[in-house]
């Protein structure tokens, strides 16, 4: 995987392969050994006591059905309990939504123009 180089490194290092097993079985006991301290050190999670199971939400009772003409008359009731724009509020809206389009395109017209121009110079493709 590592190429022959390293193999043939890890043949001739300064630990032997004898030393290199008994190196790496001393770390594992040092985990294991940290481990077992860290498990008495620290306190176990959760509590001695069971927490309570919890209660049912309430069922709800089934939403009542209601025909169209009952429908309508609802929606026709919700309707008048909106607060509707003004004539004057809906022509300034409409306004800066139509100068903000025209903002927005202006922008990104000069970005564009401004990264064509920039990309011409670098790659000298174009015009």
């Amino acid at each position: 995987m590592f190429g022959a180089g390293f193999d043939q490194s890890l043949r001739t290092g300064p630990l032997s392969g004898q030393s290199r097993f008994s190196l790496l079985l001393a770390s594992m006991a040092s985990n294991e050994a940290t481990k077992k301290a860290d498990l008495a050190r620290t306190p176990q999670r959760g509590s001695a006591t069971p927490t309570p199971p919890r209660a049912t939400p309430p069922v709800r009772p089934a939403p009542k059905r209601v025909g169209p003409a009952e429908f309508l008359s609802q929606v026709r009731d919700e309707g008048r309990k909106v607060t509707w724009p003004s004539r004057r509020e809906t022509t300034v809206t409409t306004i800066m939504v139509f100068i903000m389009v025209v903002a927005a395109s202006i922008f990104f017209t000069v970005v564009d123009q401004a990264l064509r121009y920039i990309v011409t110079l670098i790659l000298g493709v174009g015009a």
